[in-house]
């Protein structure tokens, strides 16, 4: 049976359609493969996603940012360059170091001032001092001690030069001073802050006089330059802060 020539036509015409749309298909493809949009291929400038910042900080080295910090010392380290850091200091008997436990020589008065020094006490400071005082004479009877035997007679001491300072008192009893024993509400003496212990020094206030050694060290307030015993300051009369004559025995 010869063929239909109509329909092999139209069977040529279809395989040459369907050839062509596939060749269409294929370009189409190959299309969208090269050119893709610049949204797929760039990051957007100010983007916040996690996707972008990771990429961002791979490519810019992910520095960290700064952070203030406070730096503490470590305990017991030694300033460069003092005797501590280079291991020379070296202890005493009593075990402080030698550079602390000797005492200063004595060169001269401990002030070389007439006038009282500076930062003098407040009213409320000599009132709160003198209710302190009178509060330890009154609970250690201090008022009971007999003074005669330590008092001197200020018109019968020699000529000399005498100094004002600012003075106080202190009462810690049962504690020990520096310069040896322990403080009792008897005690006569008196602290400074360089003389050497056993300094001789004479106290004069009002028309009352005294000779006592150094036996402490202090006080350590701006402005005062003496502690005396609370027994001392019975002894004078003082009120328990304030302006007081002074000079070193045998000058």
């Amino acid at each position: 049976m010869a063929a239909d020539p109509g329909r092999q036509y139209s069977q040529r015409i279809r395989a040459a359609g369907v050839t062509a749309i596939a060749v269409l298909v294929l370009a189409a493809g190959c299309g969208s493969s090269t050119q893709r949009p610049l949204s797929e291929t760039h990051a957007p400038v100010g983007g916040s996603s996690s996707t972008n910042a990771s990429a961002s900080a791979t490519m810019t080295g992910a520095v960290p940012a700064a952070h203030a910090q406070a730096v503490e010392p470590t305990a017991g380290q030694a300033l460069p360059g003092t005797a501590a850091a280079s291991g020379t200091v070296t202890s005493s008997a009593g075990g402080a170091p030698s550079a602390l436990s000797a005492h200063p020589k004595l060169t001269g008065p401990a002030s070389v001032t007439s006038a009282p020094a500076k930062g003098a006490p407040t009213n409320a400071q000599v009132r709160a001092a003198l209710v302190s005082l009178q509060a330890a004479k009154r609970r250690y009877r201090l008022d009971r001690i007999d003074f005669s035997g330590s008092l001197l007679n200020p018109a019968a001491l020699p000529p000399g030069q005498w100094y004002t300072s600012i003075a106080s008192f202190y009462d810690l009893f049962g504690n020990g001073v520096a310069c040896g024993g322990i403080l009792h509400p008897w005690t006569l003496g008196v602290a400074n802050k360089t003389l050497p212990c056993g300094t001789r020094v004479i106290f004069q206030y009002g028309s009352r006089a005294i000779e006592v050694r150094v036996i402490d060290r202090g006080p350590y307030i701006a402005g005062r330059e003496w502690d005396l015993t609370a027994a001392t300051a019975v002894a004078l009369h003082f009120p328990g802060l304030g302006p007081i004559r002074w000079r070193l025995a045998g000058q």
